[in-house]
């Protein structure tokens, strides 16, 4: 499936969902939610009768639109018709819905104090971006933990927006962050990696091997070398900061 043509448009949940009274959600015109398929075979989803999945969708009007919708939580899917099809490389589900149509069953859920970590390891540790969840989306992803799960994640949203900002990276050279870069004045996309990737995302020798991932990190510690020294480099070698 070509979703290159398609146009983000992030009030499209307004154009495509109204809530009722008991909580459920109903479909306001004809429409699809995209899933990855890898959602059901980790265990995050389960399909049956209904799909009770993660709510990271992606909200798309064939031919013309597309938004992400993300919240933490898990909710649960009435579709009319589900299909397989593959996207950018990966195979996702098509939930298809028509006008009139129960979405969502309810979204008063219990809250779940857990659900961030399984989205930071899903999305952020191991980078396993769903094509419909655009930069912004992912950086807002914990910025509602509290009221969402129960449980805030750090101090404040700011935490994990400092993490996303080491995961975003110059598509020109994968070496410097993408805050740095002419792509970002361009317009230009980032290349989002994991944050598993420490040989990239670990600045200076010295943390390189003193940490984690000891046989990735001298290998790219020896084939990028420093052209600067970190304060915490000076600070070993007992230079004043």
């Amino acid at each position: 499936m070509d979703v290159g043509n398609l146009k983000h448009d992030p009030k499209i949940a307004d154009r495509l969902l109204i809530e009722l009274e008991d909580g459920s959600v109903i479909a306001k015109r004809d429409f699809e939610i995209h899933l990855p398929k890898r959602f059901v075979d980790s265990g995050m989803a389960v399909v049956g009768e209904t799909v009770t999945t993660p709510a990271v969708l992606g909200l798309v009007i064939p031919g013309d639109s597309y938004a992400p919708l993300v919240s933490l939580m898990d909710i649960t899917l009435v579709p009319l018709s589900i299909r397989e099809v593959a996207i950018k490389g990966s195979q996702y589900l098509v939930l298809e819905f028509t006008k009139g149509d129960t979405v969502i069953e309810n979204i008063n859920v219990l809250q779940e104090p857990n659900q961030p970590y399984a989205y930071y390891m899903e999305f952020l540790y191991y980078a396993k971006r769903p094509w419909y969840v655009v930069e912004n989306a992912l950086s807002s992803m914990f910025d509602f933990a509290a009221s969402e799960s129960g449980d805030p994640v750090g101090s404040s949203p700011q935490v994990m927006r400092v993490y996303m900002s080491l995961m975003f990276r110059d598509p020109d050279n994968l070496e410097k962050p993408y805050r740095y870069s002419k792509a970002m004045l361009e317009g230009r996309p980032p290349v989002i990696v994991g944050l598993n990737n420490s040989g990239l995302l670990i600045d200076g020798t010295f943390p390189k091997i003193m940490g984690g991932y000891q046989r990735d990190n001298t290998v790219a510690a020896i084939v990028n070398p420093d052209d600067r020294v970190t304060d915490l480099e000076k600070i070993i070698k007992g230079v004043p900061v």
